[in-house]
């Protein structure tokens, strides 16, 4: 297959490549070439910003992709959607991957994901199936420039509509994403002992390994159903904030000094006020990923942060 990576070189394109090269899928990234990722002499780079990209006649129109794969870099919007849509319909491309985000249910807006105001008791079971009932509209974190439910639903212009739906990613990437385990790294590395644990410990926003998104994405290409499909995308288990915080001191050899504090007395990426878990059969039924395990993933997480953890107290 022809596969056209657009905003391929962020985390989860990058994440992505490796599986989609070992598949044997030609490949081709779409970017601003402002941040040119390591050199791979099987991918071509296609350079210039979003819009003359993927305009009528653009370079993307030109490669003649069979499947396009959007992450929505800077934002994901139902005008991009649309733009994207159009694309498709005029390639003839056979399928559309697009990167969506575990904030589209209603269950992460009463939980306050996103700037959202929390309810005091959550609306839907854990754990949420991708049947699950949306938002009813934009997250005030993100508004009008992210709205990944209004980008979902103006999909269109392709045989096969795969949605992913990742929770919050963590991996080897140096970007704001993926660096949330660095809150608490972070703090071992400036020698913070006090760890406030709202409602002691127990939010658990569900997380998945970076890794785990790049197979999802080469996996969508070769089992994703016909028609539309959604999947979220997350690690079969996962920690609480204090077995995170756990995990982490064992790993480094440190010792908190915890105080239990309200759920509104501080913050961390994953206060919660209630826990978010996702559904991941299809991930493992349909598409096959299984790979990697989240404590290895997690313990690694750790330690590469740990190894950089003086480039990142710069940042």
């Amino acid at each position: 297959m022809r596969v056209l990576l657009v905003g391929g070189t962020g985390p989860v394109g990058q994440a992505s490549l490796p599986h989609l090269l070992e598949a044997g899928h030609q490949v081709a990234v779409a970017h601003t070439g402002t941040h040119e990722p390591p050199g791979q002499a099987d991918v071509e780079h296609l350079h210039g910003d979003r819009p003359s990209l993927l305009a009528a006649g653009g370079p993307v129109e030109r490669w003649r992709p069979d499947v396009l794969v959007d992450t929505f870099a800077g934002g994901a919007t139902a005008a991009k959607a649309i733009n994207l849509s159009a694309l498709a319909e005029r390639c003839g491309a056979g399928q559309i991957v697009a990167v969506s985000s575990m904030d589209v249910y209603r269950h992460c807006a009463a939980a306050g994901v996103d700037g959202n105001e929390p309810l005091e008791l959550p609306l839907d079971p854990l754990p949420l199936d991708e049947a699950a009932p949306k938002r009813s509209g934009p997250s005030p974190g993100g508004g009008m420039s992210h709205d990944n439910v209004a980008m979902e639903a103006a999909l269109h212009g392709a045989p096969r509509i795969t949605v992913l739906r990742p929770g919050a990613i963590y991996g080897r990437h140096v970007h704001p994403h993926v660096l949330r385990e660095w809150s608490l790294v972070g703090k071992v590395a400036r020698g913070e002992r006090t760890l406030e644990l709202p409602a002691g410990g127990t939010q658990l926003f569900h997380r998945v390994a970076l890794e785990r998104v790049g197979r999802a994405v080469a996996a969508a290409i070769r089992a994703a159903p016909e028609g539309r499909w959604e999947c979220n995308v997350a690690d079969p288990t996962d920690f609480t904030y204090g077995g995170l915080a756990r995990l982490v001191a064992a790993e480094l050899g440190w010792e908190w000094e915890t105080r239990t504090v309200g759920p509104d007395e501080s913050d961390h990426p994953w206060n919660v006020r209630h826990p978010v878990i996702a559904d991941t059969g299809r991930l493992r039924n349909v598409l096959g990923v299984a790979d990697p395990d989240p404590v290895i993933a997690t313990t690694d997480q750790v330690r590469w942060l740990w190894e950089r953890r003086e480039e990142l107290l710069r940042m």
